[in-house]
């Protein structure tokens, strides 16, 4: 049996912030440079090591042994406030019986369901886009996916004014998660006006959810989706499903496919902007597979470009980009390398998916590489967008299904243009989203949405209306 290597130590870190900053200013640059080196390596995290697997099969090994490498680290610290010990975040003790309490609502019977839904949902959102408005998509994307989420898994129990506020309460979550990601955690008691926002933010939007489930429960109403699985009888017989626990899993669902769905979209967008011949193939694809009706689950097969920018864009913009979510149980060996019981683990889908000896030309957005013939992976476990294991994404069908229709969506009826001069920071949070993100929405006028006179359809006195024929239209 060889003897271990030591973990080596990526160079760069600054005291008490380690590479903190580095990870938070420019994550893309950093993780970049670490997808040719060792298959470990250490970094840290302020006064925190965390080891970083960076070979896709130590990857896979180590999610699929969850009981070695349970939750806990870092980022489960940062968002237990928010989710508390919800399904992305609970111990493997809690696991399994709540993962199938919510599995029947994620299965192929439902897909469909879900599916047929998401067109009502964006149409909701994009009622308010006009010819020629420059939108920030980062908020935009966060509403969609947020009403999204509303309509298919809770049943309608928000109203539009707390719809509109739990998008803005995420948003002020979000902004103070990234500065709480890169600085030192006596900052966070400062009474800054992020920090104020991040705390009140935090405080209405469970509050918010709380109600919710309160008046759900009171209503009568059929119990259906995420809050009908909590307050089912087979969830009341989960001794440790109290009110604080359920709150904790209806914000992860409330959550997790919002903030997978949001990121991929806004890349999405911006690769569509910056790309107007894949823009027009795109056009052209959902014009012939739809015919002008609304997307639906049974034209999911014939998309089948949308699909590959879907699954481009998870492949070079994943959402969980830096993942430091595992502590170890017990003394271990992961590949060469010794890991003592208590060693904070992270994965990356961001270096695996960029890794030149998984995929050619790997930091190029090119859909057309996941042609069947095409399809470069030596190794089945180069693509990990939604995790992997029993820890896997139970919402990775559901949230590609969304990604996929709401694409197919809006490109039947708006162009994306850039904006010139408009930056593109990226900074690093629990989700790589592209921040200050702004584009030009341009309203599309195709073949079924013109009269005999070569006047759109619901046009009155300058301004669009939905057509009675064509409600979903956006």
């Amino acid at each position: 049996m060889k003897m271990p290597l030591a973990v080596p130590s990526v160079p760069g870190a600054v005291p008490v912030l380690g590479h903190t900053r580095m990870l938070s200013r420019k994550p893309m640059d950093f993780l970049s440079s670490l997808t040719s080196g060792p298959d470990l390596v250490k970094i840290r995290l302020g006064p925190h090591p965390v080891v970083i697997i960076c070979n896709p099969d130590l990857t896979q090994q180590m999610l699929s042994d969850s009981r070695t490498f349970d939750k806990g680290g870092p980022l489960v610290d940062l968002v237990a406030p928010l989710v508390g010990e919800g399904l992305a975040t609970c111990p493997l003790s809690k696991h399994k019986p709540a993962r199938q309490l919510f599995q029947p609502i994620f299965n192929r019977g439902m897909a469909a369901a879900h599916a047929n839904r998401f067109p009502s949902a964006v149409a909701k959102v994009t009622a308010g886009w006009r010819d020629g408005l420059v939108l920030d998509m980062p908020v935009e994307a966060r509403r969609l996916t947020i009403q999204v989420a509303v309509d298919t898994l809770f049943a309608d129990v928000f109203s539009e004014q707390e719809v509109d506020q739990i998008a803005d309460d995420l948003t002020s979550w979000q902004v103070g998660a990234a500065q709480r990601m890169s600085r030192p955690p006596v900052f966070d008691l400062l009474p800054t006006p992020t920090n104020r926002r991040f705390d009140v933010g935090l405080k209405r939007v469970r509050q918010t959810v709380t109600e919710a489930i309160t008046r759900h429960r009171r209503s009568g109403r059929e119990k259906v989706g995420v809050l009908g699985a909590l307050l089912s009888p087979e969830g009341e017989r989960i001794p440790w499903f109290n009110t604080p626990t359920l709150v904790d899993h209806a914000m992860t669902f409330l959550i997790a496919p919002t903030a997978t769905v949001s990121t991929v979209l806004c890349w999405i967008w911006h690769e569509l902007a910056q790309r107007s011949e894949l823009q027009a193939r795109l056009q052209t694809e959902v014009d012939t597979v739809l015919g002008g009706e609304a997307p639906t689950f049974e034209h999911l097969p014939e998309l089948e470009l949308t699909k590959r920018i879907v699954t481009e864009a998870l492949r070079l913009y994943p959402s969980i980009h830096f993942a430091p979510l595992r502590t170890v149980t017990t003394d271990t060996r992961l590949g060469e390398y010794d890991l003592p019981a208590g060693t904070v683990v992270a994965y990356s889908p961001y270096i695996i998916h960029r890794r030149h000896d998984l995929y050619e030309n790997p930091e190029l957005f090119d859909p057309d590489r996941w042609l069947g013939a095409k399809l470069p992976m030596p190794s089945r476990h180069a693509f990990i967008p939604f995790g992997h294991g029993t820890r896997q994404c139970i919402a990775g069908e559901y949230a590609f299904n969304e990604a996929v229709l709401t694409v197919a969506a809006i490109a039947s009826h708006w162009r994306l243009e850039s904006v010139a001069g408009t930056p593109l920071p990226t900074r690093g949070s629990v989700n790589l989203t592209p921040r200050g993100l702004r584009l030009q929405v341009s309203r599309r006028i195709s073949f079924d949405e013109t009269t005999d006179a070569g006047q759109p359809h619901g046009t009155e006195g300058g301004r669009q209306r939905p057509t009675q024929s064509k409600a979903w239209l956006i």
